[in-house]
């Protein structure tokens, strides 16, 4: 009795034996044909189809007995291409003084054919750099996210081979310090396996290729400097041929750097940078702009500011150039020396604070303050007459001694060495009515106490006793009840009103 996964391997079968070898042929064509044309060869060519898989194209190349991986070194438009670039690169053009290449020039189709070759080469390393990648991941499959950039990658993979004690291979003309210790620290947990020798030669003759075709972009990008002066003079002028080359190369040509902003300036033809070490986050981004010596001779604190400088002068130096203005390049060395005068000026230290001298005192006198309550606080803190008078004792002779006043070190004040009576300090005329009042209080106060004299005394002197402490008062009648009303001195009282007629 057949199972359930045989009966599914059976419907597998009836399926693959039901299918036309006609069909499969015209696939096979039409993948061929894509494949030839590539960037440079084919014109309908798909951007959504999906990336070949390496080990797929590694074994097609192993059955068909072909060594090279590139396609774009095989395709003879590429190789006439470069010789004609080779041809010209040391050439001068032949432009009269004060003109730009122009549409018209016969050197203009080749120059815009260049633009996009350096993209296109670019594309193709990064292919064989996934070829690469793929393969060499079963032996060093950490090695990718240490190393980033492509071309480094596949030098590093070149020299380290299937060698297994990297200790003994150099890599300090490729890598950092920081980035060859994690390799070799890496490398020696890692857990993958040696490369077969086939897969090492293929992956060996790949990274030539690579290195190769970045031959081929540096031409290029020398011829593309060569004509930089008659095709950007102002481009040229503000960051030099070579970093104008690729930034025009990278932008897509010299009309769509124009269009950019300059926020999309900063970041044309941007590459990940690996770091290591005490950095905050693994990679860094950099664009083409940041390789220019305007920005590298800026200090750190600085180079934000540089970058955005330079950025948005390098698309107004890209628009004066795609008008063919200023073909000398006088605009591209007015905007450097603006950018140059900008960042002195940004490092300037700021100015020191000067010292102000006082403003000269007004001579005028001040409005005092008048009024009952400031006399009364004036005559309260005022200086005294006393006071006065100790102040002007007379120089270089003594003062009389005075025992009231000795200890303070005082003694009577004089004039001219003849003693002053003390002139009594003026009283308000309400102090004085206080006072006056005061004093009759007092004085009814002690009459209503009684007649006594002032001179008696509860001490009593006895013949037998001799001092005796008596109360004078307890000899006296104590009042009878009544006495106010009835005694014999009493007068009459009046109790009722007296009524008025």
């Amino acid at each position: 009795m057949a199972t359930l996964a045989d009966s599914f391997l059976q419907d597998l079968e009836d399926l693959e034996e039901e299918r036309d070898p006609e069909d499969d042929a015209m696939a096979r064509k039409k993948g061929k044909g894509k494949k030839q044309g590539g960037v440079l060869g084919g014109a309908d060519d798909d951007s959504d189809d999906d990336i070949p898989d390496a080990i797929a194209v590694f074994e097609m190349g192993e059955k068909s007995g072909s060594s090279s991986v590139s396609e774009m070194l095989k395709n003879d438009e590429f190789q006439k291409l470069m010789d004609e670039v080779r041809e010209r690169k040391d050439e001068q053009p032949a432009l009269e003084l004060g003109k730009q290449l122009s549409e018209e020039d016969t050197e203009y189709p080749l120059i815009t054919r260049c633009n996009s070759l350096v993209r296109e080469i670019d594309d193709e390393m990064l292919n064989i750099h996934r070829f690469v990648r793929d393969i060499y991941s079963k032996k060093f499959p950490e090695l990718e996210s240490i190393v980033v950039s492509p071309l480094d990658y596949l030098q590093v993979v070149q020299r380290i081979g299937n060698t297994k004690d990297l200790t003994t291979i150099d890599f300090s003309d490729i890598l950092p310090n920081t980035a060859v210790m994690a390799i070799t620290v890496t490398a020696s947990m890692t857990a993958g396996s040696t490369l077969p020798r086939q897969e090492l030669e293929k992956m060996m003759v790949a990274c030539d290729e690579a290195f190769l075709l970045n031959d081929c972009k540096r031409d290029v990008l020398l011829y593309l400097e060569s004509r930089m002066s008659g095709l950007a003079p102002n481009l040229s002028a503000l960051l030099g041929a070579a970093l104008a080359a690729k930034l025009i190369t990278a932008a897509g040509g010299l009309l769509n750097l124009a269009r950019m902003p300059a926020q999309n300036i900063m970041l044309v033809g941007s590459m990940k940078k690996a770091l290591l070490g005490m950095a905050t986050s693994s990679y860094h981004t950099q664009g083409i702009v940041m390789f220019s010596d305007l920005i590298l001779s800026t200090p750190m604190e600085f180079r934000n500011r540089a970058v955005k400088l330079v950025s948005g002068k390098c698309g107004l130096a890209a628009r004066v150039d795609s008008f063919h203005e200023s073909p000398l390049g006088q605009v591209g060395t007015q905007l450097r020396e603006k950018i140059l005068q900008s960042l002195s000026k940004a490092q300037e230290p700021p100015p020191a604070k000067q010292k102000k001298t006082l403003p000269p005192p007004e001579d005028k006198p001040r409005s005092k303050r008048g009024g009952k309550r400031h006399r009364r606080i004036k005559e309260k803190y005022g200086q005294t007459e006393f006071k006065k008078l100790v102040n002007r004792v007379k120089f270089g002779e003594a003062p009389e001694d005075n025992i009231y006043t000795e200890d303070w070190g005082l003694g009577i004040p004089f004039f001219e060495g003849k003693p002053v009576a003390i002139k009594g300090q003026k009283v308000s005329k309400e102090k004085q009515l206080q006072q006056h009042i005061k004093a009759q209080k007092r004085q009814r106060s002690a009459a209503a106490a009684g007649n006594e004299s002032g001179l008696s005394s509860s001490l009593a002197f006895t013949p037998v006793q001799g001092i005796e402490l008596a109360n004078p008062n307890a000899a006296r009648k104590a009042p009878d009840v009544g006495e106010k009303y009835f005694s014999t001195s009493a007068g009459f009282v009046n109790l009722a009103t007296p009524m008025r007629i």
